[in-house]
């Protein structure tokens, strides 16, 4: 289906049933799913310690991570060479995002950037709540982590 309307409405769209094997060609614009579209994410936890460390696969493949703190503790992502090289066909500009959650009631967590990784907005991740971040590839060795919440 290509649909076109005029205002604020909806331009372009297209309809896809069934799977989409692969894409070719160039898109510009913003794509937006609706209905039951949803993304595979991974959970995992990050065990406590006084050297905790958000990896890569924690952040680029898992997006789901959790962590139960014995006291407030620093979370340092590993680096943006690292975050990068699993994001195989980037692009700079490429957003992707992960989610940090506290499950500890009375401790927080600091999210801390390794080499390379830039952090906006709170780093904390206060007790009992989680935090999402969007993940934005400045260059092959620079990565900047926008707090979403």
């Amino acid at each position: 289906m290509l649909r076109f309307t005029r205002g604020k409405g909806l331009f372009g769209a297209v309809d896809v049933s069934g799977a989409i094997t692969s894409v070719s060609g160039a898109f510009s614009g913003a794509l937006r799913g609706r209905k039951n579209v949803s993304a595979k994410r991974a959970a995992s936890t990050i065990a406590d310690g006084a050297s905790m460390v958000a990896t890569a696969a924690h952040i680029m493949t898992d997006t789901i991570v959790s962590a139960t703190p014995t006291a407030a503790r620093n979370v340092t992502t590993d680096t943006a060479t690292a975050i990068v090289a699993l994001a195989v066909g980037y692009a700079v500009g490429d957003t992707t995002e992960f989610t940090v959650i506290n499950l500890n009631a009375t401790n927080a967590l600091t999210i801390v950037g390794g080499t390379g990784v830039t952090i906006v907005g709170s780093a904390v991740v206060a007790l009992s709540t989680s935090a999402t971040f969007y993940i934005r590839i400045a260059s092959a060795t620079a990565v900047v982590l926008y707090r979403k919440d």
